[in-house]
């Protein structure tokens, strides 16, 4: 079993890899932004403990795929040092955007939210720490085993005959576990968006772009005018 990386390691699979993530990347900033409008939305400054819990979370979960941005732009197997900051600030950012919005869920609990849905992400954010230390643990020894041996194969590949390859085997299932774990607490979410409309409203103010508004009741956009209302 490859590392999620190494599926997408080498040409032209790696322009494809880097494609997906840039769109994961895309839709899962956009799946938090309207996740963080739900619950400031339905708080309206109520409890100041989840206004910041909130504000933290989005702020961190934005960080983390900026991190999935960066292990797309350089592919592990060309530049490894910038792959595993990127990889790095993901999968530990992802880990805490989880354990926060648990946290925030607790939180929301029981007026916003019941205590089941609380219980479900609480068991996917352990299951994802739990595959967090395995891999940061067990990865560093697989690589450290590898790296001291010569290979006449592709390195982005792993042999049984490699050293350290069942360290790396379970460095794998313990990253593909975390990943799942990952895409299955977006779906907690599912729910939550189907009993919600989210609005971008475009007014026009002028029908010529060199004209100035002057209707007096039309209130003119700013930069502290909400994108999203």
């Amino acid at each position: 079993m490859p590392f999620i990386s190494e599926t997408g390691g080498k040409f032209p699979e790696a322009g494809i890899f880097s494609i997906f993530l840039y769109l994961s990347s895309t839709i899962g900033m956009s799946t938090m932004l309207v996740r963080f409008l739900i619950v400031d939305e339905l708080n309206r400054g109520i409890d100041r403990t989840i206004d910041i819990l909130n504000k933290i979370t989005v702020v961190i979960g934005f960080i983390a795929l900026i991190g999935m941005v960066v292990v797309a732009a350089y592919p592990m197997t060309s530049e490894a040092t910038a792959h595993s900051i990127g990889a790095n600030v993901l999968f530990l950012g992802g880990v805490l955007y989880a354990a926060l919005q648990t946290w925030l869920s607790y939180k929301m609990s029981p007026y916003y939210n019941g205590t089941k849905i609380c219980h479900i992400r609480l068991t996917i954010t352990i299951l994802s720490a739990i595959s967090l230390i395995t891999l940061l643990v067990l990865m560093p020894l697989a690589m450290n085993q590898w790296t001291t041996a010569t290979h006449g194969h592709w390195t982005g590949g792993k042999m049984p005959y490699d050293k350290g390859f069942f360290l790396m085997v379970a460095s794998s299932v313990a990253e593909w576990t975390m990943a799942i774990m990952f895409l299955s607490y977006y779906f907690t979410f599912i729910r939550e968006f189907q009993k919600v409309c989210v609005h971008l409203r475009v007014q026009l103010l002028v029908q010529h772009f060199d004209e100035e508004p002057f209707e007096p009741n039309v209130s003119v956009a700013t930069e502290r005018t909400p994108i999203v209302m």
